[in-house]
């Protein structure tokens, strides 16, 4: 098939030095990577010198980066708003594009809501903010399943069906899925999906485990992919805390994984 196989870049926490984790995932075997910084707590803004930066850094150890988290969440206490929505992830958009990377991934609607009509008017609207722009830079948005089971599909269907190919797609979160029973999410919008987050949990909580050590079903995720017309990464999204091996060791631990489920 042809895969890459991915790693994101906070998997031993959103500020650590990009320097060593970019030594750690070339000398493991990766050639790609999900940015995965700063997507959560106070606002960072990137600026143009700072792309060039992490392109240059990127390139000296033989990476590729090929999609970005967008920025989904405020510091506890401080309210989202569709203008810190907007201009953060069209600055994340700008970044990707300067770093050579095709799609951010967004959490929508972006707080926890029970109220179907309300995620989608916000949704709706949050997107239309930053089509444009998003557009004009030739960059795709791909909106991720959350750890919700409330009208789940009604909400995509809604979507996808609102906004096309060209601008909207979907990032397949395993361990998300987990979590709400809703594995099948992968099949359903298979020909939607952009980017992959994959990980494992046991059920009770968002563990970003490696694959394996969960409930995820890995058979049903490779073969979907390997059946499928997706492009994307085999992208990983564990956590160095839930191990004691050196991170260069764990990293390698998670490429023979990819590795062993792909060739199984």
């Amino acid at each position: 098939m042809g895969l890459e196989f991915s790693i994101t870049t906070d998997l031993a926490g959103q500020k650590r030095l990009i320097g060593p984790l970019f030594a750690a995932f070339n000398a493991a075997g990766f050639r790609v990577v999900h940015w995965c910084q700063d997507w959560s707590g106070e606002p960072v803004l990137y600026s143009a010198d700072f792309a060039e930066q992490v392109r240059q850094l990127a390139a000296h150890f033989s990476l590729r980066v090929a999609d970005i988290h967008g920025y989904g969440s405020t510091p506890e206490g401080v309210t989202y708003t569709d203008s810190i929505f907007a201009a953060m992830n069209i600055n994340r958009a700008e970044f990707a594009a300067r770093v050579g990377a095709t799609t951010v991934v967004l959490h929508v609607p972006g707080k926890k809501t029970e109220n179907f009509d309300e995620a989608v008017t916000l949704s709706l609207a949050r997107l239309r903010l930053i089509q444009p722009a998003f557009v004009a830079l030739g960059i795709k948005a791909a909106v991720e399943n959350l750890a919700r089971e409330t009208d789940i599909n009604a909400f995509y269907d809604t979507l996808f069906g609102e906004f096309g190919p060209e601008f909207l797609g979907f990032c397949y979160d395993s361990g998300h899925a987990v979590l709400s029973n809703q594995q099948y999410l992968l099949a359903k919008y298979i020909d939607r999906l952009l980017v992959t987050h994959l990980h494992d949990n046991d059920g009770t909580k968002d563990q970003h485990r490696m694959p394996g050590e969960g409930k995820a079903d890995w058979p049903m995720i490779v073969r979907t992919l390997k059946g499928s017309s997706y492009r994307g990464t085999v992208n990983l999204e564990i956590s160095h805390a839930t191990s004691t091996l050196p991170l260069e060791a764990y990293c390698r631990q998670g490429h023979e994984t990819l590795t062993r489920l792909w060739n199984s």
